[in-house]
């Protein structure tokens, strides 16, 4: 090991030195605490055998500068002394030091506690190698999450805005990817299907089942009974894909369960047709009236058992109207407005406040004055609602 000697003696000095070397060590030596404080600057030691009275700085002064300075390793010190009693002791241990060793200095001894040297610093190294590599592994992942989190988002669809209605929505995961997803896809020109889905958990669990079924929910046609999705045949279709989707979710046995809102527009005859499987109630602005409205309609959650029951809503639109879906993950915030949780009638409340804005007002004044910014930051569930208003 590379030592460092440090005494105010010049005769201890050469003598450490020398039993020192015989042990098979590289040994430096400094006169006193400032001397051996300098040369720790300098060079990389392993070991320091201080002498305790000095001058300028004494052994326990220079032990308390180790262990407050950042050294790339861990630095062993040992006390050389000649003092006794248990007082003395405490206060070389309270300094930092890990060892003590008297004077005159004896060579089996000196070997003994080198020894036991060499272990706290070979194990200090391996927990130094473990960290670092530790740390390097902890990074891969931020940055893995990072991507992964770049990958959920560019799966969610762009806001629609066509002849028929416009669409807006936020979406926030938890920690970094989430289990809240939705999507929409029109099988014919004035159709529109969509989802918004919150699966069971947080994580990477949850954002795996989250993503796999948001990519491909649009793709799994038997999922809808008889294809192709037209007018004649979609105002129970909600239903039987809830259905359908749960005996899928059961049949993956999974520990996750999902709830969801699922709905089929059509345009031409002016409806939606949609299914609650557990989700929370959406809200419904009628223009007409000027006024919101909780859709309080329950259902089963997707997945639980095979036995669930599901049952298709319909309501008829006109132009101006809206409809709001939304996760549960709102609901677990404290409001900024007025530092009560967004649930029950207080989140009706603010809804009410907002409904006749456009659906993008809706969601900036979600995201800017319910929320703070510190609290986006710290979710404690994933956060996704999504917004139509009919042309």
């Amino acid at each position: 090991m590379k030592i460092l000697v440090v005494d105010d003696a010049r005769d201890m000095r050469i003598v450490i030195q020398h039993l020192l070397k015989k042990l098979g060590h590289d040994v430096d030596t400094a006169v006193d605490g400032e001397d051996g404080w300098a040369k720790l600057q300098e060079n990389n030691y392993q070991v320091v055998v201080s002498d305790w009275v000095m001058p300028k700085a004494d052994g326990i002064e220079l032990c308390k500068r180790i262990r407050a300075a950042e050294f790339p390793q861990y630095i062993y010190f040992i006390l050389l002394t000649g003092m006794s009693g248990k007082q003395n002791l405490m206060s070389g241990i309270e300094a930092g030091a890990d060892d003590f060793a008297t004077k005159p200095a004896e060579i089996t001894e000196l070997e003994i506690r080198l020894r036991s040297a060499q272990r706290v610093v070979d194990l200090e190294t391996t927990l130094a190698q473990r960290n670092v590599a530790l740390h390097e592994a902890h990074s891969r992942i931020q940055e893995d999450l990072v991507n992964a989190e770049k990958t959920q988002l560019s799966l969610l669809p762009e806001p629609l805005d066509t002849d028929y209605v416009k669409s807006a929505w936020l979406y926030k995961p938890a920690i970094y990817v989430g289990g809240d997803t939705f999507n929409y896809f029109s099988p014919a020109s004035d159709i529109l299907v969509f989802f918004s889905i919150d699966i069971s958990g947080h994580g990477i669990s949850s954002s795996m089942l989250s993503m796999s079924l948001q990519s491909s929910l649009a793709f799994k046609r038997g999922l809808y009974g008889t294809p192709p999705i037209q007018h004649d045949n979609i105002a129970d279709m909600p239903a039987l894909f809830a259905h359908n989707l749960n005996k899928m979710i059961v049949e993956y046995k999974t520990d996750h369960y999902l709830t969801m809102i699922f709905g089929i527009i059509d345009f031409k005859n002016k409806d939606v047709h949609y299914v609650q499987a557990g989700h929370p109630h959406p809200m419904w602005f009628d223009k007409k009236t000027e006024s919101l409205q909780c859709l309080e309609v329950n259902g089963f959650p997707v997945g639980l058992w095979d036995g669930a029951e599901y049952e298709s809503q319909h309501r008829k639109f006109s132009k101006g109207d809206k409809f709001i879906v939304y996760s549960d993950g709102i609901s677990e915030n404290k409001s900024a407005l007025n530092n009560e949780l967004l649930e029950a009638d207080n989140l009706y409340e603010h809804f009410n406040e907002i409904k006749n804005g456009s659906v993008d007002e809706i969601i900036e004044k979600i995201s800017s004055t319910w929320l703070t910014e510190d609290q986006m930051k710290a979710l404690p569930d994933d956060l996704s609602i999504l917004a139509f208003e009919f042309k």
